[in-house]
């Protein structure tokens, strides 16, 4: 760009006036003023509601009104249905992976039995007493192999990981 076509760019945007919000509006024409309901010939007809019934007429049933049919609310029984199912134990998985892990990091130590409280403390598993948990449940992996002989009570095991401690102990 030459400097006289460059000194013209610079003088005309010199001489218009600075943009700020308060000499900002849309182009001309690209606002349509808002359609408003019921105004005019063929603007009002059905004014957006449909035909006939509760929602053109503005009167609908309250929340939970099936149509006549009774509401969830009440087919199910007040007590006794699935009754417990808040109170069971809960016991988090906890996979012999995910502990030989833990031992590999330091965290727990292995000579140590292991229990709930080395667990924790070592950010394997998180208790909240509030929410039912009762303990670790441990979990088989297939082919895992483990260095430790592990002792500790743990109240939840499945057959299978009984039996690799079982073969592993011996």
């Amino acid at each position: 760009m030459s400097g006289t076509g460059v000194h013209g760019a610079l003088q005309l945007l010199r001489s218009l006036p600075k943009v700020s919000l308060a000499n900002l509006r849309p182009s001309p024409g690209s606002k349509k003023p808002e359609r408003r309901r019921g105004r005019g010939q063929h603007r009002g007809r059905k004014c957006g509601r449909g035909h006939k019934g509760e929602r053109q007429r503005g009167n609908r049933p309250r929340l939970g009104f099936e149509g006549g049919q009774t509401p969830f609310y009440l087919s199910i029984p007040k007590y006794g249905f699935n009754e417990g199912h808040s109170c069971r134990r809960q016991y988090h998985p906890l996979s012999l992976q995910r502990l030989q892990y833990l031992i590999d990091l330091g965290r727990v130590d292995p000579t140590q039995p292991i229990d709930l409280t080395q667990l924790t403390n070592a950010r394997g598993v998180t208790i909240q007493p509030l929410k039912r948990d009762y303990g670790v449940q441990l979990v088989e992996e297939v082919g895992i192999q483990y260095k430790y002989i592990i002792s500790g009570s743990i109240k939840s095991v499945f057959y299978k990981v009984h039996k690799a401690f079982l073969a592993h102990h011996k």
